[in-house]
């Protein structure tokens, strides 16, 4: 009886070292640039808190030389401001 010689073959893909280091490189690019893109959108939600406020502070120098006809209380802030009711202009006390 002669004896009987088994050859198994895997068959497995073995990629070249330049495609891992482009492949980790671009990952680590991605990663980079979602973190960089959820920390804009997380501080333009943070950011949009104090716009009130510098939108009504932005016309400052406009009404400095204009009359205000009006005084009002503003209920999120607890500050009064100074309008004015034909120009729109806002200023804080």
């Amino acid at each position: 009886m002669t004896p009987l010689i088994v050859t198994d073959v895997e068959a497995f893909w073995k990629p070249e070292p330049w495609f891992v280091a482009v492949l980790t490189a671009t990952g680590a690019v991605l990663l980079l640039a979602l973190g960089w893109l959820l920390s804009r959108i997380l501080r333009g939600i943070q950011g949009n808190e104090g716009s009130i406020e510098r939108l009504m502070e932005a016309p400052r120098m406009e009404m400095s030389q204009q009359h205000s006809d009006g005084r009002a209380h503003d209920v999120r802030t607890g500050r009064n401001y100074l309008f004015n009711t034909r120009t729109g202009a806002r200023r804080w006390l």
